[in-house]
């Protein structure tokens, strides 16, 4: 009785108190649980009560464990431990320390009271995390009260426990301060029943997503909420936008900032619920139309403006949008978007989405759909708004107009119909329905119609357009535009219309103009829509700009924005700034570029005259004669001689007609008046500067177009008063001066005179001894009677002639050499010619006097009918006598002996005959199945009926080994061949006959050993010869690539700069730091690395399964590897035996393909790997080297190029957890990124000496090295970190992120790429059966051929089937 009286006495004090209060609840006995305006009125755990409380540590990914004394309820389930992690949330049962950029629902049973990217790592003595349970009784009975006043059935609830957790003050990613938030959630609890209430204090939510960096793309906003094991999820209002902000604003209890929600028991299917005591609803401040009541609408960078009939958002400078939804300018943005319907009664794949890519600054948009069928993809092509839709939206802006998102805000219908010419038609209905979490643009397409049938292997091409929109109404936008689509190997064209209709919210203030029927061009260019059938995917690319006119460019429609100095020049579909003349780009402070003035008088490329002062100013020079000299300043002479000057006038050219060029008319120098010159200063007065001074003089306003025009002057001419004329022997106007005169030709005496060049000779002069001799210039004949010319001539009757760099006019049996003592450039004939070199003609030496010059199997003899000595190749030989080769081995049958035919020159044996090692056809398999030896022939044995080899006759030795000749001792008869000597044998008293170095044979003949120095053929024409440890090789010219032997030219690509993946995007780093593009947006890259021959990065994409390839601009995509690969995390490039390497990760295998032909793979290494990341390939030395970063045994190998001669490197004695690796080409140290040492270190592989580059960092991953600096990505620092090679840090660079918060592997593209051979280099090292050759020193031939799963003479379990992914 005593109890119901007590309630009674609290139901009527609850009703006098809810009958006086106002909406607000300011008064009573709710007061103090309702109100959270302060963050004082959270709950507080008081020291001695019953219960206790734990604190976080600081940091971004912490958590700790919350044991209950009782078991809690929730979505029908009972958990005993909750868990409290940084990031806003609470989970059951499961820690979830790391922040996860996802939204709702996540896997695990949790309540998200403010799920952020929270870092503490920086706070302050007053930020803390904390989670209590009590049983207080004071707080429980605030708590019930709470509960039985919302929730109109739950008069009779009884709190039993209190489970607190509050994130006070807490700071957010990365290491930020700078705003803070507060909040709290507290779990109100009986054995069966659960009620969760949130308290988001006022002015304690301050920021709602952690950092991302410049042009990052960001966090999902806070999310609040409750997920359950099931899966079930619930959202409280503006959870994971923009609204989450207005959580301490809005209320589901009647107080701002208070929530409550009842979360046990649950029925199955059945959610949370929210209270229901009627007066809780208070009237939602949305629903006054005004900015008072609804101003948070607007996005956090718009202004609300209220208007006559409700209010309108406007974007803040610097950000663009429709002020629900606001970006900032230049910000990429993605677009990500699904399928449905049918095209030519083919079902789109609900699989297939679109994505694209948008680089706002340029508006250029990257767009992809895939996967789609061959069939499919091809017709998709032919559905232009698909690709081009996106393009209106983020269109560059021009002349004041508004692109698509500015006044959609990206929510709107977009309605196409295309009507092509054949016949078909086409309708596409795109939804686009906003920013989603990721601020990724999001839509619903839904395609139904027919196309033109086109194959999907059809090049298309759409030309540059423009088309029109125009407004209709308010909201209503409508374009209709004709096309031609190009099918190029068709060679037709498929035309079509396109009629567009956009239908959005259209917000207009009081005082905006109308914009019904106000029109815009766009303009849409660089278009290309591409299939690639391997991956599956329909790529388009265009760049849109809207506000254009027809002529209008990026230098005239106000786009462009150049400084001063700079000169707009159209460049492709956008612009440059060049500098103007006289002035040169340069870096400022602020890292802009700007044109400065080119000082030409203290850089030296003035061309003021030896006697003239040179004065600087803006974008040029002035030129003043010192004292005692006169002139313009460009041409100086002294005052006496002065009256010499021949053009006082400009000089007058005219034109003689009967010899075809200009004749300069001779001058009076008494006659013509000399311009009054300026009065000079005395230079020998103190004040005025010294000869050879830099003074800056005021340019003569009457001299200054004289000053411009002399600077233009050919180098042929002479200036005078600002006027050009070319030299004697020249023509033209004096700022284009040619040669009058042809290459054999000279001006002389007013006339082209021919250069006497020939072969004349002239007579020797003899002394009485009869010894004769030349003038200089001239060598003896034969009879010693003559001179004839040797092709000295002299050089300055052609001195005349343009040098042989500038204008190839050497004679083709001529070269272009530097000649030391003119200081330019001759003509000299080739050896074996004489002449000037513009005319060579062949010297006709006799042998009798130059026997050397016969080759050496030649023989000089008399020709009675020639009457002159002359070169005969010896018998076996052929040619000219001066070069001989071996003659063909037969001319007949019968030079080739019995059961043998001559065929092209060479000995063939008849069917059912071989050869044996005296190259003597014998009966096939007739000698006991052995060949006989050299000099040895297959006999038959009447007595013992068989066959054997036996010595032919005049030799003797092993016949099955091979027979000498039984010659007379050489130290008895000197009969050693050419090339050889006689020299003692292993026994001193027997000699034999043995052939010189660089010979081979047995001594009496002795051929020359065939090699790149005596026969330069051997050697590609774009090589050469090199001596090196094996001998002479043939090595490929700087600028190609190959074993010597064959050479190609190596393609020039651009350098210096890294490419960095970023997980999502492959971003384009240059090495000073500035202008950071992305080139490429993947799934997932880890690993990559660059074939410097191809100009192409390889990456792996350890989402999509494969490892592809592109430019290094990021065109050209291509897939490499797309069947077999589980998680290429690793990938290394031998570009000189062009082979690719890496590791996977699910796999535990290292394997390796051609880049030639990706068929051709092998896996090298499949045992003892646990975790196999980063690879490195040294193609000098020979070595593969891997890291594995298993936490139990972590490790570097290496290995040779085939797998074979595995090592271990470092134990987990030195590693804890080794990331990339990178080799140093000049040391061949091996240098590796250990993000368990916070350390980069190399180690000499031969030594094991280790040296450390950087330590006590935070998390290195990538690693690479050029330009005598090592680069290194840090998931911590978020930054390319660089040191020096002797490991000073340098200022570090912080890129933008285009995916996401981390940098993985990196490779440095420079120009210079690796010179050398290899074996495996050219057609596959000769492997045959579907081998793939790879390099092993070791090997005889210096190579291996690995079994691949197509070779048939091995066995390769099932394509690759030894590495199984580990479950």
């Amino acid at each position: 009785m005593k109890t119901f009286n007590q309630n009674i006495s609290t139901l009527l004090a609850s009703l006098l108190l809810l009958c006086s209060v106002a909406p607000q609840l300011a008064n009573g006995q709710y007061q103090h649980h309702l109100d959270s305006l302060q963050s004082n009125e959270l709950y507080e755990f008081h020291e001695g009560s019953d219960g206790s409380i734990q604190y976080l540590a600081k940091g971004n990914s912490e958590q700790t464990l919350l044991q209950l004394e009782q078991p809690i309820n929730f979505y029908g389930e009972q958990y005993e431990q909750i868990y409290i992690n940084t990031n806003g949330i609470l989970t059951f049962n499961v820690e979830f320390a790391e922040y996860l950029n996802q939204a709702f629902p996540l896997e695990y049973p949790s309540i998200a009271a403010f799920y952020s990217n929270v870092d503490t790592s920086s706070s302050g003595d007053d930020s803390n995390i904390s989670i209590f349970q009590t049983r207080d009784p004071a707080s429980l009975e605030r708590a019930q009260s709470l509960v039985q006043y919302a929730f109109n059935e739950e008069n009779e609830f009884v709190a039993e426990q209190l489970i607190v957790a509050t994130w006070r003050n807490v700071g957010y990613f990365n290491s930020k301060t700078d705003r803070l938030n507060t909040f709290q959630v507290a779990l109100i609890a009986s054995e069966q029943r659960t009620f969760v209430h949130f308290i988001y204090p006022q002015g304690g939510l301050n920021w709602l997503q952690g950092e991302t960096g410049e042009l990052g793309l960001p966090d999902i906003r806070a999310q609040a909420g409750f997920v359950a094991e099931d899966g079930r999820f619930y959202n409280l209002n503006g959870s994971g936008s923009e609204n989450a902000r207005f959580l301490s604003e809005s209320t589901n209890l009647g107080v701002p900032g208070v929530w409550l929600y009842r979360v046990a028991p649950l029925n199955p299917g059945e959610n949370v619920q929210e209270p229901n005591n009627a007066e809780t609803r208070t009237e939602s401040p949305a629903l006054a139309q005004s900015c008072g009541g609804n101003g948070h609408q607007c996005d956090s960078h718009a202004q609300c403006f209220d208007k006559s009939e409700g209010y309108c958002c406007v974007c803040t400078a610097g950000y663009y949008g429709n002020g629900r939804t606001c970006l900032a300018n230049d910000l990429p943005i993605r677009v990500t978007g699904s399928l449905s319907g049918q095209v030519n009664g083919q079902v789109v794949d609900e699989d297939a989405k679109l994505q694209a890519y948008v680089v706002t600054s340029d508006a250029r948009i990257y767009t992809t759909i895939n996967p789609v069928r061959d069939e499919l993809a091809s017709q998709l092509r032919l559905a232009l708004p698909l690709l081009t839709s996106v393009g209106w939206l983020f269109a560059k802006s021009l002349n004041g107009a508004t692109n698509g998102y500015q006044v959609t805000g990206g929510q709107y219908e977009h309605i196409s119909r295309l009507q092509y010419e054949s016949g078909e038609s086409l309708l596409v209905t795109q939804f686009f329905e906003g920013l989603n979490y990721w601020d990724q643009l999001t839509v619903r397409i839904q395609l139904n119609g027919t196309v033109p049938r086109v194959s999907h292997a059809t090049t298309l091409h759409l030309p540059d357009y423009t088309d029109e929109y125009r407004v209709v109404r308010p909201g209503e936008i409508i374009s209709l535009q004709s096309h031609k689509l190009e099918l190029v190997e068709e060679q037709r064209v498929i035309g079509f219309q396109l009629d567009q209709r956009i239908i959005f919210n259209s917000c207009l203030l009081d005082d905006d103009a109308d914009p019904t029927d106000r029109t815009v061009l766009q303009k849409v260019s660089k278009i290309s829509l591409d299939y690639s059938d391997r991956d599956q995917a329909v790529r388009a690319n265009a760049l849109t700009k809207i506000g254009v006119d027809t002529e209008s460019n990026a230098c005239t429609d106000g786009s462009a924005q150049c400084g001063d100095y700079a000169v707009c020049v159209p460049y492709e579909d956008t612009y440059r700034c060049d500098c103007q003349h006289g002035f040169a780009a340069q870096l400022d402070e602020r890292e802009v570029e700007i044109c400065v003035d080119i000082d030409e008088c203290s850089s030296g490329s003035h061309i003021c005259d030896e006697n003239a002062l040179c004065s600087n100013n803006d974008g040029g020079f002035s030129c003043v004669c010192v004292e005692g000299f006169e002139g313009n300043g460009y041409h100086c002479l002294r005052n006496n001689s002065v009256d010499n000057i021949e053009y006082s006038t400009p000089p007058d050219f005219t034109a003689d007609n009967s010899q075809g060029y200009a004749i300069q008319e001779p001058q009076q120098p008494q006659q013509p008046e000399q311009p009054e010159q300026p009065q000079q200063p005395s230079y020998a007065e103190p004040g005025y500067p010294l000869a050879g001074e830099h003074v800056d003089y005021p340019p003569h306003e009457e001299n200054t177009q004289y000053l411009d025009e002399c600077h233009r002057c050919s180098p042929d001419a002479n200036c005078y008063e600002g006027r050009c004329g070319c030299r004697e022997g020249f023509s033209g106007d004096g700022y284009s001066c040619d040669h009058i005169c042809g290459h054999d030709e000279v001006w002389e005496h007013g006339r082209c005179m021919p250069i006497l060049l020939d072969d004349h000779e002239v007579e020797s002069s003899c002394d009485f001894m009869g010894e004769c001799s030349c003038p200089d210039g001239y060598d003896l004949t034969e009879d010693r009677k003559s001179c004839r010319y040797a092709g000295v001539y002299d050089v300055e009757k052609n001195e005349d002639l343009v040098p042989c760099d500038v204008d190839s006019n050497c004679h083709v049996n001529a070269r272009c050499f530097w000649d030391d003592h003119e200081l330019r450039h001759i003509c000299t004939c080739n050896t074996g010619f004489s002449g000037d070199g513009y005319n060579c003609d062949p010297i006709e030496d006799s042998c009798a006097i130059k026997p050397d010059i016969c080759d050496s199997h030649a023989s000089c003899n008399y020709n009675e009918q020639l009457g002159k000595s002359e070169c005969v190749c010896q018998r076996g030989y052929t040619g000219d006598g001066y070069r001989c080769q071996l003659a063909p081995e037969c001319q007949a049958a019968a030079d080739c002996g019995e059961s043998a035919f001559c065929d092209g020159g060479v000995c063939q044996c008849h069917d059912g005959f071989e050869r044996d090692l005296s190259d003597i056809c014998v009966p096939a398999g007739r000698c006991g199945g052995a060949f006989c030896g050299s000099n040895a022939i297959c006999r038959w044995d009447n007595k013992l009926d068989v066959q054997f080899c036996d010595c032919i006759e005049g030799y003797q030795g092993d016949a099955l080994v091979g027979c000498v000749s039984i010659p007379t001792p050489c130290n008895v008869r000197n009969n050693c061949g050419i090339h050889a000597t006689c020299e003692p044998t292993e026994d001193p008293a027997n000699y034999a006959c043995q052939c010189n170095a660089g010979f081979h044979g047995d001594g009496y003949v002795c051929i020359e050993e065939q090699n790149c120095l005596n026969n330069p053929t051997l050697c590609d024409m774009n090589a050469k010869c090199h001596s090196t440890n094996s001998g002479l090789v043939c090595v490929c010219n700087q600028g190609f690539y190959g074993n010597g032997s064959v050479c190609f030219e190596r393609q020039q690509h651009d350098s210096d700069f890294l490419l960095v993946s970023q997980g999502v995007v492959i971003a384009r780093v240059p090495l000073n730091g500035r202008n950071v593009q992305p080139i490429k947006v993947t799934s997932m890259a880890i690993g990559l690395d660059k074939d410097c021959v191809e100009g192409r990065v390889y990456w792996g994409d350890i989402s999509a399964k494969k490892i592809l390839s592109a430019k290094y601009d990021g065109t050209d995509e291509r897939p490499f590897i797309t069947t077999d690969v589980e998680s290429p995390e690793g990938i290394a490039i031998d570009a000189i035996s062009r082979r690719l390497y890496w590791t996977d990760s699910v796999k535990d295998t290292i394997e390796v393909a051609s880049l030639d032909d990706p068929s051709l793979r092998a896996v090298i290494i499949n045992k003892n790997l646990v975790n196999p990341r980063g690879i490195a390939v040294d193609p000098y030395r020979e070595k593969l080297y891997w890291s594995d970063w298993d936490r139990s045994n972590p490790k570097i190998e290496f290995s040779d190029l085939d797998g074979t001669g595995r090592e271990l490197l470092l134990g987990s004695d030195a590693v804890q957890l080794p990331n990339s690796l990178v080799v140093l080409d000049h040391s061949g140290e091996l240098c590796y990124a250990d993000a368990g040492t916070k350390k980069v270190e190399c180690i000499n592989v031969s030594s094991r000496q280790i040296r450390t580059i950087s330590q006590e960092l935070s998390y290195p991953f990538g690693v690479t090295f050029t330009h005598d600096q090592f680069y290194w990505t840090d998931w911590t620092s978020k930054k390319l970190e660089i040191a020096d090679s002797e490991g000073v840090r340098q200022k570090p660079i912080q890129t933008p992120f285009f995916g996401s918060h981390k940098m993985y592997a990196m490779t440095a593209v420079v120009q210079n790429c690796p010179q050398y051979q290899s074996p495996c280099q050219i057609n596959n090292g000769g492997c045959t059966d579907a081998r793939l050759c790879l390099v092993n020193r070791k090997a005889p031939s210096g190579k291996s051929c690995k079994c691949t799963s197509a070779s048939t003479g091995c066995t390769v379990s099932s394509p690759y089937a030894f590495a199984q992914p580990r479950k």
